[in-house]
C-alpha cells in the first residue's frame, strides 16, 4: 500500500511538473505567433488583454492535460532547450509595451483640461460685462485696451451717448435744413460752415445741459435767484455788466442756469453767473466769452465769429445757395455751384485780396454727414518738371527773398528766418509758404487792430511793434518735416499729372477727406482760429502756428485733438493739445496746396533767374476741370456783407444787453 501511494504522489508530482513546463511553452508559442502577425507596437496593446483572458484558459485546461502525462514525459528534454526563449525574457520588454499606462490617455479621456477652461474663461467674459461702467469715466483707454473684447461693443454705449440726438439739435437752427433741401446742390449750399460755427463751442454746449439733471424753481424763488446773481454784477465786464431779466429760472446739476424772459429772450448763466448765450426771437442767437466780449452772433443766414485779438469772419448763405465768406476788411471770396462731371461735384470761389480778385475750384463732398471741400489744381506741370522740384538740384543755391523790407518779415523777425541755403526745390517752396502765412498774419493782426480801436471810440489803430516775444521759433528739423510734406505732394501732384486724361472716378460719399490722411499730421496755420484747449482754456492759432494732428477719428462734434509744434507770441503755447474741427484742418491743407501751387508757378517763371536754376519742361496741362473767370463785383459783395453785419451785430447785443429793466 505504502509503494502504491508513493507511486501515485509521484506520478502526480510529475504530472504537476509537466503541466507548469507546458503553460510557459503555451504562452510563449501564443505570444511569438502574435509578434509574427502583428509586429506594430500600438497592436501589442490590444495583445495585452487578450494575454489576459489566456490565463484564466491555461487554468482550466490542466485537468484535460491530464490525461496526457506519458506523452508529455518524453518531452521535457526539448524543453529545457526551450530556455532559449530566456533571451524572450526580454519579452519583459513588452514591459516596456506596458505603456499600457498607455491607458494612462484613457485618465485624460476625461480631459479635465477644457473643463477647467470652460468654467475659467466663460464666466470671466461674462464677469467682464459691467467694464461698460468702466467705460463711462474713460471710454477712450478702455477701448484701446480691450479692443479685441466683441463684447464691449455690443453695448455700443456709445451710440446710446449719439442718442441724445446731438445731430437734430444741430438742425434745430431752422436755416440749417433750409441749406439741406435742395437734393444734390445740398453738396454745394452745405458749406459745411455755418454747422462748423454752431459746433464751435455753442450747441454742443446746449447739448451737454439738455443731459443734465434739472430743477425749475418757483417764481418766487426765481426772483430771489436772480436778485442775488444781480449783486455784484457792476464789478463785472461787457454784457455781465447789465442786471439779469426777470423770469422762469431752471438750474442744472452744473450749476449752470438759463432764465426764460419775456419777448421771447432765454439767458443761458455759467455757474459762476457770467453770460454765455442770449437767444432771441426768428432764431437769432449771441454767444459771450466770460469776459463779457461777443464770440458770435448767428441771424437767419448770417454767422458772425470774433477771435480773441478783435478780428471778424462773416459768412452768409444766400437764397440761390452761393456764400459770401469775409475774412476781414479787405479779404474774402465768393462761392458758388460750378458744374457736375463724373459722378462729382464742383464749386467756385472767386477769391478778392490785395486789391484783385482770382478764382480756384473745390470738389465738394461728405463724410459723416459732414461736407467738405477739396482743393483742384488749375492745371498741372509736366513729369519732368515735379522730378526737378522733388529730387535735390545739381548744387545748392543762395536766394534773396524780396521781402527782407517788409513789415511783416520785421515784425516776426524772432519767429521765421530763411534758410541760408537751399539743396532742394522743397525746402525753398517751404520758406515760401510760411512767407505768405506770415504776411497774411500780420495783415489779419492789423485788420484786428482797427476793430478793436473803432470799437473804443473811432481812434486810429495803433502802429504796429517792431516785433514781439517768443516762445518757440521754427527750427530747422521743423522745416525739414514741412519740406517732407511738400515732397509729398509734390509726388502727387507728379501722380496726378500723369492721369489727369482719364475721367476721375465718382468718388464715394463717405470717403475721410485728406485732412484725415494717417500720412500727413503735420499742418500750417493758414486764418486765425479761435480754440480751446483739452481743458477748456481759449487761445487762438494764427497764420504760420504749426500744429500736428493726434487722431485719425473725429468725435461726435467733428473735431480732433492736435498739438501745437510751433506759435509767435501770443498764440497758443507750443505743447498744449486742442480741439480743432476737422474742417478747419481741411482748409489748412487746401491753402497748403494753393501756396504750393503758387509757389511751383514762381520757379517755373523766373527759371534761371534771380539764383533760381534752371528748370526743365515747364509746360503744363489742363487740370481736372477747367478754371472759370474770376466773378465780377465780389469786392463790393463783400463791402455790403460788412455794412449788414454791422447793423445785425449792433441791434442783436443791444436787445441781449436788456436787462434788468425787463420785469414781469
Amino acid at each position: 500500500m505504502n509503494s502504491s501511494k508513493t507511486y501515485q504522489n509521484t506520478l502526480w508530482k510529475g504530472l504537476a511538473f509537466l503541466v507548469l513546463l507546458m503553460v510557459p511553452m503555451l504562452v510563449w508559442g501564443t505570444q511569438d505567433q502574435k509578434k509574427k502577425e502583428n509586429p506594430p507596437p500600438p497592436k501589442v496593446q490590444q495583445q495585452k488583454p487578450q494575454v489576459q483572458q489566456q490565463k484564466p484558459q491555461v487554468q482550466q485546461r490542466p485537468q484535460p492535460q491530464v490525461q496526457r502525462p506519458q506523452p508529455q514525459v518524453q518531452r521535457p528534454q526539448p524543453q529545457y532547450q526551450q530556455p532559449k526563449p530566456q533571451p524572450q525574457y526580454q519579452q519583459p520588454k513588452p514591459q516596456p509595451q506596458y505603456q499600457q499606462p498607455k491607458p494612462q490617455p484613457q485618465f485624460q479621456q476625461p480631459k479635465p483640461q477644457p473643463q477647467f477652461q470652460q468654467p475659467a474663461q466663460q464666466p470671466q467674459y461674462q464677469q467682464p460685462k459691467p467694464q461698460p461702467q468702466f467705460q463711462q469715466p474713460g471710454q477712450q483707454p478702455q477701448y484701446q485696451q480691450p479692443k479685441p473684447q466683441p463684447q464691449f461693443q455690443q453695448p455700443k454705449p456709445q451710440p446710446q451717448f449719439q442718442q441724445p440726438a446731438q445731430q437734430p439739435q444741430y438742425q434745430q437752427p431752422k436755416p440749417q435744413p433750409q441749406f439741406q433741401q435742395p437734393g444734390q446742390q445740398r453738396q454745394l449750399q452745405q458749406p459745411g460752415q455755418q454747422p462748423q460755427f454752431q459746433q464751435r463751442g455753442q450747441q454742443p454746449q446746449f447739448q451737454q445741459q439738455r443731459q443734465q439733471p434739472q430743477r425749475t424753481l418757483t417764481p418766487t424763488e426765481s426772483r430771489q435767484h436772480i436778485q442775488d446773481l444781480n449783486r455784484n454784477r457792476a464789478t463785472m465786464r461787457g454784457i455781465n455788466r447789465n442786471p439779469l431779466p426777470q423770469g422762469q429760472v431752471t438750474v442744472r446739476g452744473d450749476g449752470s442756469r438759463t432764465i426764460a424772459a419775456s419777448g421771447g429772450r432765454q439767458f443761458q448763466v455759467r455757474p459762476n453767473g457770467t453770460v454765455e448765450r442770449v437767444s432771441l426771437s426768428g432764431g437769432r442767437t449771441a454767444a459771450f466769452r466770460p469776459d463779457g466780449r461777443v464770440s458770435a452772433i448767428h441771424a437767419g443766414g448770417m454767422q458772425i465769429n470774433h477771435g480773441l485779438r478783435g478780428e471778424r469772419r462773416i459768412e452768409t448763405v444766400r437764397p440761390d445757395h452761393s456764400r459770401v465768406v469775409s475774412m476781414g476788411a479787405r479779404r474774402g471770396y465768393l462761392e458758388r455751384p460750378y458744374l457736375a462731371r463724373g459722378g462729382r461735384t464742383y464749386v467756385q470761389r472767386t477769391y478778392y485780396a490785395g486789391g484783385h480778385s482770382y478764382a480756384r475750384v473745390y470738389r465738394s463732398h461728405y463724410y459723416r454727414g459732414v461736407p467738405y471741400y477739396h482743393y483742384v489744381p488749375p492745371y498741372y506741370y509736366h513729369p519732368r518738371f515735379y522730378g526737378w522740384a522733388y529730387n535735390p538740384w545739381r548744387a545748392p543755391i543762395r536766394y534773396r527773398w524780396g521781402w527782407f523790407g517788409s513789415p511783416w518779415y520785421s515784425y516776426y523777425g524772432g519767429y521765421f528766418a530763411p534758410a541760408p541755403m537751399y539743396p532742394t526745390a522743397a525746402l525753398w517752396l517751404t520758406d515760401f509758404l510760411l512767407a505768405e502765412n506770415l504776411s497774411l498774419a500780420y495783415e489779419a493782426q492789423r485788420d484786428a487792430e482797427a476793430n478793436t480801436a473803432a470799437a473804443q471810440g473811432n481812434q486810429p489803430p495803433p502802429p504796429a511793434a517792431e516785433g514781439q516775444g517768443y516762445t518757440s521759433q521754427i527750427t530747422p528739423e521743423l522745416k525739414q518735416a514741412i519740406a517732407e510734406e511738400v515732397r509729398a505732394q509734390l509726388a502727387a501732384e507728379q501722380q496726378g499729372a500723369s492721369t489727369i486724361p482719364q475721367q476721375p472716378a465718382s468718388s464715394s460719399t463717405e470717403a475721410p477727406p485728406g485732412a484725415l490722411d494717417p500720412a500727413r499730421r503735420l499742418f500750417v496755420v493758414s486764418s486765425n482760429l479761435a480754440v480751446s484747449t483739452i481743458d477748456g482754456q481759449d487761445c487762438e492759432l494764427t497764420p504760420g502756428d504749426i500744429i500736428t494732428r493726434l487722431d485719425d477719428t473725429p468725435d461726435d462734434n467733428n473735431k480732433v485733438r492736435v498739438s501745437v509744434s510751433s506759435s509767435k507770441g501770443g498764440d497758443c503755447g507750443v505743447g498744449s493739445t486742442l480741439m480743432v474741427d476737422v474742417n478747419d484742418l481741411q482748409e489748412m491743407q487746401n491753402q497748403f496746396h494753393e501756396r504750393l501751387d503758387s509757389g511751383l508757378k514762381t520757379l517755373a517763371d523766373n527759371s534761371g533767374q534771380g539764383g533760381l536754376p534752371p528748370a526743365p519742361d515747364t509746360g503744363t496741362t489742363a487740370g481736372e476741370v477747367p478754371t472759370p473767370p474770376p466773378d465780377a463785383n465780389v469786392d463790393g459783395a463783400l463791402q455790403a456783407q460788412q455794412q449788414e453785419a454791422d447793423q445785425t451785430e449792433t441791434q442783436v447785443q443791444q436787445e441781449a444787453a436788456q436787462g434788468g429793466q425787463d420785469y414781469y
